[in-house]
């Protein structure tokens, strides 16, 4: 196995992961799969992305964030399904910044606004949306894949490591 040498998440791609999309997250011990939704996210000056989670909801999710250190978040626009996921490293677990806690409360009523526009009342999606217990994943993108259904889905995407 070669070891990772990273990748740089663009402006492009900032834009998209930090705008209403769905965001799963998918970590696995052995087996054992775990996944979650996010409530947020951002992408840091130096590369890195904050993904915020509720650990009420998702505990498991969180718990092998922390204990296998390995993710791939998935970050889906449901008007068009354009979609990418990024694979790393969890580096830490740890409780949101004031900045992230904003972050969150925005990804909040964007994405209800988002999913209302599409047909989905808010009283469905509020299961979704919680608030509860809100932790932030550091994750270090080594790669960035393609998923949008069609030809490209599954590439890597260009410059993203590899």
């Amino acid at each position: 196995m070669r070891p990772a040498r990273g990748c740089r998440i663009d402006a492009d791609l900032a834009a998209f992961i930090e705008s209403p999309v769905m965001i799963i997250l998918g970590t696995g011990i052995g087996s054992v799969p775990e996944i979650g939704r996010g409530m947020g996210a951002s992408v840091e000056v130096d590369g890195a992305l904050q993904i915020v989670v509720s650990a009420w909801q998702w505990p498991g999710t969180v718990a092998q964030a922390r204990a296998n250190g390995r993710i791939a978040a998935t970050f889906a626009r449901p008007a068009d399904y354009v979609t990418y996921q990024v694979k790393g490293p969890v580096d830490r677990v740890a409780p949101l910044t004031p900045a992230l806690e904003a972050c969150a409360a925005r990804y909040a009523a964007r994405i209800t606004d988002v999913l209302a526009g599409l047909g989905l009342p808010p009283e469905l999606t509020a299961p979704w949306r919680s608030g509860r217990d809100l932790v932030a994943l550091h994750v270090r993108p080594e790669r960035v894949f393609v998923q949008t259904p069609g030809p490209l889905a599954g590439n890597l995407l260009a410059g993203s490591g590899g």
